[in-house]
């Protein structure tokens, strides 16, 4: 989920990752490899992963493409995501002052709606 801190200009992505109804998971960082990566191994194995067709995930053995099933549970938490916090919101005047303060807004959602992961 795109967004940005301080001015559009400076893009920030939201990864997000759906394992069931009660485990989701969060990054924040560049639409790259790199952050992908940094997200990947935080993230329980999966038998599989869905995905669109973004180059990042290429190197994924387990992945299939769709746009139906399972990556929409990933639109359905973004979807949730804008409606609770208003910095991401496709036309406000609500931003991110930095990156610091979207992280902090994006785990007071996931904590308040119990999206965290049991341990």
């Amino acid at each position: 989920m795109w967004s940005y801190v301080g001015k559009k200009e400076n893009d920030i992505w939201i990864w997000t990752a759906v394992f069931d109804k009660d485990t989701k998971f969060f990054e924040i960082g560049k639409r790259d490899e790199e952050t992908f990566w940094k997200f990947y191994y935080q993230i329980p194995i999966a038998e599989e992963f869905q995905t669109d067709g973004y180059k990042a995930y290429e190197g994924l053995d387990n992945r299939k493409i769709g746009k139906y099933g399972c990556t929409n549970w990933n639109e359905g938490l973004h979807s949730f995501l804008r409606s609770k916090i208003a910095m991401l919101k496709r036309k406000t005047k609500a931003y991110a002052k930095s990156i610091r303060a979207l992280y902090r807004a994006l785990a007071l959602v996931f904590i308040r709606w119990n999206l965290l992961p049991a341990e």
